[in-house]
Formats: C-alpha cells, structure tokens, sequence
C-alpha cells in the first residue's frame, strides 16, 4: 500500500464525492491515488454508527471500505468532468477482520478497481489503523447509471 501523507479532500468537502449524507458517512477525507491505489480516511467516534464499547465493529468496516470506493469514484468522475454515479453494495467477499479498530484513531482504506462488467464494479480494499491491518476484502458495486450526484 502507497504512502499518503496529506488529505487533498477534507471533512467538510466529503460530501461532495460521496451520497451519503448525516449520521451515515464512514469516510472523512480523501488522500488521492497514486499507482492505481486510492486512499480515504476515517475517524470513527463514540457516536459513530456501529461503534460500540469504544471499537468500530464489522458493518461499519464493511460500510467504510464502499464509502472509500465510492468517494474514489466520485473522484476520478469530478476529475473527468462527470457526474458522480450512486453505488450500492452488491456482495461483500473474501472478508477477513484482523481487528477491531478503535474509535479516534484514523482508519486509512485503501481502495483498487479491478474491474467493471455490466455496470458492477469489482473493487479489492484493505483497511489499516497505523502499521496495523485491521481488514481486507472484495467488494462488487452496482452502480446505478440513473442516479447520479
């Protein structure tokens, strides 16, 4: 996984690369892409959804990794010049949690398309709080063409 320093979209701009809105947003900062490799952060909270006991619990990794991809996504069409599509997540596969990670310490997701068939996207992400990996999965996105930001 590359090196990302600094968030180039922060807390408060988000929202324009992703639809989600108020308390359902798992992602809060966007690093860029380097090599074909996106990078997103988050800082879950105690209030945070699926935050419990002080720990992001599993739907909220899960619901992190497709935020990260979406908000890659959303990236490279505002880059394009195009509208942003709305994606949903269609299967969740080869999931492995190392680790609960732990609410106000940053969550770094890394994001790489592998491919697109019939409006699906074949995403592979990995998931680290620090030098730690915490998980790692593949994800397949339905986007939908008709609904775009």
């Amino acid at each position: 996984m590359g090196v990302f320093e600094k968030a180039i979209v922060d807390r408060e701009r988000i929202v324009e690369l992703i639809p989600q809105r108020s308390p359902f947003i798992f992602v809060d900062s966007f690093y860029g892409e380097k090599g074909g490799e996106f990078c997103c952060g988050f800082t879950p909270n105690d209030r945070t959804l699926f935050t419990k006991m002080g720990y992001l619990y599993e739907a909220g990794i899960v619901e992190n990794m497709a935020q990260s991809a979406a908000a890659s996504t959303g990236w490279s069409c505002r880059e394009r010049g195009e509208s942003i599509p709305v994606g949903y997540i269609g299967a969740v596969s080869d999931f492995e949690l190392y680790k609960l990670p732990v609410a106000g310490i940053e969550i770094k997701t890394f994001v790489r398309f592998c491919g697109e068939f019939g409006g699906i996207s074949l995403v592979e992400t990995e998931s680290r709080q620090g030098d730690d990996l915490i998980a790692k999965g593949k994800l397949k996105i339905f986007i939908n063409e008709n609904s775009v930001k």
